[in-house]
């Protein structure tokens, strides 16, 4: 088994995966000593970005204890982690001790580049696994525009417990021409805008938010 050393990860939770371009310093962030590296097919890595899998419990021994990582002055062992590749795309996993993938990164750009050269002579894993989940439809929202978006939802949601007509009349205003219509039917106009795709009117609607709530600071 070959190994990458001294990398940087960002585990994950969520079924979206954060692109390295998309990183935050307040995510977890994690600075590995050593990984071990597999070479899997592309439909592994598909099924990766595309669903909750679990990989057979057979695979784990080959791992177990392999990879380690630095907390402040120590180094801690990883039961269960390795980077998966196949030609076009490498992905760090770490499992739990039923196979499920608790958390995912991707990587660092130059540090995925080693990665992909470092599997060419390799011979491709066939590794068992279960699709547990198909993830909800996939977007092509950046981080940044995701979060907009349920920023939105929550703060309108907000708006509607504490009865905020008067804001939500300035809002309407801001981006329909119809004034006649009611307050319920102006916020369920607002709420079918944000539960569409990402545009401008989302661009638009965030910033004005976003001054509103710095103002009541």
């Amino acid at each position: 088994m070959i190994y990458i050393y001294d990398i940087l990860l960002n585990w994950t939770k969520d079924s979206r995966l954060k692109e390295f371009y998309e990183w935050n310093l307040e995510d977890d962030l994690e600075h590995i000593k050593k990984i071990p590296i597999i070479r899997v097919s592309e439909k592994f890595i598909k099924d990766l970005l595309t669903s909750k899998i679990r990989v057979d419990k057979a695979f784990l021994p080959k791992i177990k204890d392999k990879a380690e990582s630095y907390f402040h002055n120590d180094i801690d062992t990883i039961s269960y982690a390795v980077i998966v590749s196949c030609d076009k795309k490498a992905l760090a996993l770490e499992l739990d001790n039923a196979g499920n993938i608790i958390y995912k990164s991707s990587m660092l750009l130059d540090e995925e580049e080693e990665v992909l050269e470092m599997i060419l002579d390799l011979q491709t894993t066939n590794l068992s696994y279960q699709v547990i989940k198909k993830n909800k439809a996939f977007n092509f929202l950046t981080r940044q525009e995701e979060e907009e978006k349920k920023f939105l939802i929550k703060e309108l949601k907000k708006m509607k417990n504490n009865k905020e007509s008067a804001k939500i009349n300035y809002l309407y205003q801001e981006f329909f021409q119809d004034q006649s219509v009611d307050y319920n039917t102006k916020v369920k106009l607002l709420e079918s805008e944000i539960n569409k795709e990402y545009s401008n009117f989302h661009k638009k609607l965030f910033k004005l938010l976003k001054l509103t709530t710095i103002k009541r600071k």
